[in-house]
């Protein structure tokens, strides 16, 4: 893979911040406009200067390429979410699924049907409990989760390229408090699972 960002930021009409590679800085002494929610405004106000806006800009070009990676095996990235839950916790139910990912229970059963007809998945009661149906990945479908875990981890290093290995450390610490903050003040997200930065050589 190579680094698409820049191109995925262009694709979304924002100017790139100020110092970013390809984009030429301020003369120094020159005065900054004034207002905000100018999206082509550089210097400290605006929304390039806003934390939340830039994590959506980058989040959106983040989807984007997790997206094509899922759709190049016929995939969706609900499909991959639920590949990577089973991947991580062997016989889920639909309900645990759905909690886990922030996915209606609805949600959850097509995905699942999509699955199961796919062969990744299978669906069968609990032994220990007849009440509960578990879900459960195939051999085909371990090979498929493998398969898209690297090429996450490849879009992982796509995004996080001008990063450090210290500088990726402290982002997915970052995250995760974010995640865990949204967690349990807002949204009713699941926590963010940290994974190890893994830069290419």
């Amino acid at each position: 893979m190579t680094n698409r960002m820049p191109g995925a930021l262009r694709a979304s009409g924002v100017s790139a911040p100020e110092g970013a590679p390809g984009r030429p800085a301020r003369p120094r002494g020159s005065a900054a406009p004034a207002g905000c929610g100018h999206l082509g405004q550089e210097g400290p106000a605006g929304l390039l200067a806003r934390s939340s806006f830039l994590m959506a800009l980058v989040g959106r070009a983040a989807r984007r390429l997790l997206a094509e990676e899922a759709a190049a095996r016929g995939l969706k990235l609900w499909h991959v979410m639920v590949l990577c839950a089973l991947g991580d916790t062997p016989g889920l139910s639909k309900a645990e699924l759905a909690e886990r990912l922030g996915l209606s229970s609805a949600d959850v059963a097509r995905v699942v049907g999509d699955l199961v007809a796919a062969g990744h998945v299978t669906c069968a009661r609990d032994e220990a409990d007849r009440r509960r149906t578990l879900t459960r990945l195939t051999r085909r479908g371990r090979e498929v989760a493998a398969a898209v875990d690297v090429e996450l981890a490849a879009v992982d290093d796509d995004v996080l390229a001008p990063l450090s290995v210290a500088d990726r450390e402290r982002l997915a610490d970052i995250l995760a408090l974010l995640s865990e903050h949204l967690d349990a003040e807002h949204f009713g997200l699941r926590p963010v699972r940290r994974r190890p930065a893994s830069p290419r050589a």
